[in-house]
């Protein structure tokens, strides 16, 4: 039942797939002719200041998923900050007998 299930979900991901990539075959080809229609009818400058705002707006978008994605170096900082500020905050005592745990398991599991 659950792999009919699944069989099924998979069909219709494939599917989505199938319509996504065909949206953008057609887009690309919208494109194109939009571009070759307008370089025999615009006048050079018009053609190369589109070319220049097509890329500006592809750059623009770079930027804006760049930005969205974590940074590493930030997310690993704030770790060894909070790390840091936990030891800090925890007893000396405890912070022994765990490091202690640590050693006795370390050296009873097998190598």
């Amino acid at each position: 039942m659950a792999n009919e299930d699944m069989g099924k979900e998979i069909e219709e991901l494939r599917a989505q797939v199938a319509s996504l990539k065909a949206d953008k075959a057609k887009r690309k080809a919208k494109v194109k002719e939009q571009t070759q229609a307008s370089s025999s009818q615009a006048p050079e400058s018009e053609s190369v200041a589109q070319e220049s705002a097509a890329v500006e707006s592809i750059k623009d978008e770079a930027e804006v998923a760049a930005s969205q994605e974590p940074d590493i170096n930030k997310m690993f900082q704030e770790l060894v900050e909070t790390i840091d500020s936990e030891l800090k905050e925890a007893s000396p005592m405890t912070v022994l007998v765990v490091f202690a745990l640590g050693v006795l398991v370390g050296r009873l599991l097998p190598r």
